[in-house]
């Protein structure tokens, strides 16, 4: 139906209410200061029955479908065809059009065809005109020639197009479709505002518990979707990528999708900052700013998948909208506590709580594809999810995504109901092996194939978040800790405290060098802005007497360990127990550090056989005569049961000494070799002929040290496979503090696998150390429920090595052979 009526112009400058906000270049419509009064064109378009409407969305509550607000109704409506022309007092003219729907809630505004020359302008706003939006300019136009306006509230919006006097060309303005919203839309009410989501919701800038999450809300939008005749609203978030470079992803859930051409696609309008700027619901209607258009990037099926959809928006969202890209974890385990951001039922941005997520299968989505989520209450209310939260991310506890709702049971009558979301870590890919269908190929265009990253702030101002580290931490009196800022966010000032440290504040970035000459420990503390934005970092900072490291000593062995002895070609092992009648075997070491005690020795046994007696480990000096092993220092037993288990696995033996021992003068270190029948034990020395001087020694049944280079004993130029640790007063080589770690195989070659007894996800250190003590290799590896984790060797050359595996949860040191 069209209708001709009277448009007056009511001039409400200081009332207009800009609710929303898409990208545009602002102003008033002359309309609006000219005070016109001319005849309109109206365009009347007669509503579907809204009981049969919602009769047919209550089948699809919560169950993997987006929630549906909205149908288009046809048109065909140009400016060439519709609407009123009028000149404007100061040159150029107006093209005015008012379009009903009698009863709608909202409505929008559709283009197929959309191209405004340069020097126009396009506005569009509601009859009391408290909602104005635009202008709308060339800078609007897509290539894709479709456009989309975010919906006016009530039943009636006016267009406003004006031509300048000097036009270079036509617009072209062509609306085919205008989306009736029925619900999942409020509008202004006397005296208060209502907002459509239920009341247990807490609001995302309630404190406590949104404090925390003023970074990650940034990135979560209300999603205004089209998909053929009907509109949908979900809820969705930008997503970093590992390029770093504020590319515009947008990560939702697949069944938001569901169905969408390319052309629906440019028509979604994505609604950032809907939000109450406090805990309480505002007796106004927020503003936000929208962005229009994406286009599709990679999806993951619901049916037989894990529900997802990335898409990429046509424009870089403006700086001022402070867009953050938030950052992801993708390993099949979810840290805790942690939160979902989103819009329930369209509403203002909201914030729900949770303790842990569960692997679940939900519906008919592949198996194990899913978290399952319960919400838990907090100090500022407990809120659920409801439609409109589609597509939200869950956040773990170190602020990143790690799942995207499709559906569930709660609600505020059902508060400990679950929630499903489709896992990140399956998005990865594990919906199939081409970029159309996984999360890999987008987010990780650099291919480091990390399984975190953090979020990144594209907006150039953000929450200010104290961080910093020193290095070492760990120093002798008089030594130096460097302090390097690792904060985040926008940061206009930085206050040091260094205490026990010279100087003993600082300002400014540094990094700072700070001395420190007290023995004791110390704490160290950043504030960054605002005195509420500080780190302190609790005793740490440990200064000491004297150096701190402990040192493995001995020569490395080249080739692969070899035995010595009589027969050929082997050339057999240096025996134990044997029927030369040998009493001992030992090796030299030099004065090293009087200031360092040995802690401890490794001894790499090539045989243990027999029962289980006690094999004593010995340290002598070298008073003895011609500089031969001379009086005991310390004895520690090691049983022959140990020594076998440890040649079955083919790694050294770790003893440690009761006390540390002293050693301010050359010494040895060696074994007394077992007496009962059958009970024996050889010692590996490395290959005969090298080019390092020997240094094995033995006793013959007479008491009597010979070298083994000696033309009495073997003649062999040799050392043997022990390596004492010294470590300064006070400070030990620790047993492993973690247990049930697996690595195999050992010896190897080129790689070994490590088991960890780690929920799936976990970072752990891997720090591979030659016998002198030197740091060979460095990397990081993730416990999994796929299987082992791998590393790599082939850069290591032949030789035996100390595997140091650290994480948050301790520390475990494995012996291994690495044979080429």
């Amino acid at each position: 139906m069209r209708k001709i009526l009277l448009l007056t112009a009511i001039i409400l400058f200081s009332g207009t209410s800009f609710l929303m906000a898409q990208i545009s270049q602002g102003g008033i419509p002359p309309s609006f200061k000219n005070n016109l009064n001319s005849e309109v064109d109206r365009v009347e378009l007669q509503p579907i029955s809204s009981k049969n409407v919602l009769a047919e969305d209550n089948k699809f509550i919560k169950d993997g479908t987006p929630q549906r607000i909205g149908y288009s109704v046809n048109t065909d409506i140009s400016t060439e065809n519709s609407g009123t022309w009028k000149d404007l007092p100061e040159g150029g003219r107006i093209w005015q059009l008012q379009i009903k729907s009698p009863s709608a809630l909202a409505l929008g505004i559709y283009y197929d065809h959309f191209h405004l020359p340069v020097g126009s302008k396009l506005f569009l706003y509601n009859e009391d005109k408290t909602q104005v939006i635009g202008a709308f300019t060339w800078l609007n136009n897509d290539e894709s020639g479709v456009f989309a306006t975010e919906m006016i509230h009530g039943d009636i919006v006016n267009l406003e197009y004006v031509e300048p006097e000097k036009a270079i060309s036509k617009p072209i303005i062509h609306i085919n479709e205008v989306a009736y919203f029925y619900r999942g839309v409020t509008i202004q009410k006397n005296p208060t505002w209502t907002e459509p989501s239920e009341a247990c919701e807490v609001n995302i800038n309630c404190s406590p518990v949104g404090d925390n999450w003023q970074d990650e809300k940034k990135g979560v939008a209300l999603m205004n979707i089209k998909i053929g005749a009907n509109y949908y609203i979900c809820t969705g978030s930008l997503v970093n990528n590992t390029n770093q470079d504020c590319i515009p992803y947008f990560l939702s859930a697949y069944h938001c999708y569901e169905g969408a051409s390319a052309a629906d696609l440019n028509q979604w309008i994505f609604y950032f900052n809907y939000e109450s700027s406090g805990c309480t619901t505002p007796t106004t209607q927020p503003g936000a700013n929208s962005l229009t258009g994406c286009t599709l990037k990679a999806s993951g099926n619901i049916s037989g998948g894990s529900d997802f959809v990335l898409v990429q928006l046509n424009s870089t969202v403006p700086t001022s909208y402070n867009p953050y890209m938030n950052g992801w974890n993708r390993a099949n385990s979810v840290t805790g506590p942690g939160v979902c951001i989103h819009h329930p039922a369209g509403s203002i941005k909201k914030i729900s709580t949770f303790n842990s997520a569960t692997t679940a299968t939900y519906s008919s989505s592949a198996t194990n594809a899913h978290w399952r989520i319960v919400w838990v209450s907090n100090s500022n209310g407990w809120g659920v999810t409801e439609g409109g939260s589609s597509g939200s991310s869950i956040f773990d506890a170190n602020s990143r995504i790690v799942g995207t709702l499709t559906g569930g049971s709660s609600y505020c009558s059902a508060q400990s109901s679950p929630d499903y979301y489709g896992k990140f870590y399956y998005h990865w890919d594990l919906n199939g092996a081409t970029s159309a269908v996984r999360l890999k190929d987008w987010l990780d265009p650099a291919g480091t194939n990390p399984l975190t990253l953090d979020g990144k702030n594209c907006s150039g101002t953000s929450t200010p978040i104290a961080n910093f580290v020193g290095n070492p931490t760990t120093v002798n009196v008089g030594g130096q800790v460097v302090f390097t800022n690792q904060s985040t966010g926008t940061i206009t000032s930085y206050s040091w405290s260094f205490p026990g440290g010279t100087p003993n504040t600082a300002t400014g970035i540094g990094p700072h060098t700070i001395t420190y000459n007290t023995i004791g420990v110390y704490n160290a503390s950043l504030t960054v802005g605002t005195p509420t934005n500080t780190l302190t970092r609790t005793n740490y900072i440990n200064v000491v007497n004297g150096t701190t490291t402990c040192d493995t000593l001995h020569y490395p062995l080249p080739g692969s360990p070899a035995l010595y002895g009589i027969q050929a070609p082997q050339s057999g092992y240096v025996s134990g127990n044997n029927s030369y009648g040998d009493l001992a075997k030992a090796d030299y070491f030099a004065t090293y550090d009087a200031s360092k005690k040995i802690n401890g020795v490794y001894i790499y046994f090539g045989v243990g056989k027999g029962g289980s007696s006690n094999v004593p480990v010995k340290v002598w000096n070298n008073t003895g005569t011609a500089g031969a092993p001379g009086t005991v220092l310390a004895t520690q037993n090691v049983s022959l049961t140990t020594i076998k288990s440890d040649v079955t696995a083919n790694q050294p033996t770790y003893i440690t000494f009761s006390t540390p021992v002293t050693v301010s003068t050359p010494f040895y270190v060696g074994v007394t070799l077992p007496t009962a029948a059958g009970d024996t034990v050889a010692i590996i020395t490395n290959t005969d002929g090298d080019t390092n001087p020997g240094t094995a020694w033995e006793q013959f049944d007479n008491g009597t040290w010979y070298a083994f280079s000696d033309a009495s004993s073997w003649e062999l130029n040799v050392q043997l496979a022990i390596w004492p640790i010294l470590c300064p007063t006070g400070v030990g080589i620790s047993e492993p503090e973690i247990t049930a770690v697996s690595v195999f195989p050992n010896p190897a070659k080129n790689q070994i696998f490590v088991i960890l007894p780690y929920p799936a996800g976990e970072k752990v250190n891997i720090s591979i150390f030659d016998i002198y003590g030197k740091l060979c290799k460095q990397t990081e590896i993730y416990s999994s429920m796929e299987g082992p984790a791998k590393v790599d060797l082939c850069d290591l050359q032949s030789g035996i090595y100390l595997l140091q595996i650290e994480s948050a949860k301790g520390k475990f040191v494995e012996k291994i052979s690495v044979i080429k």
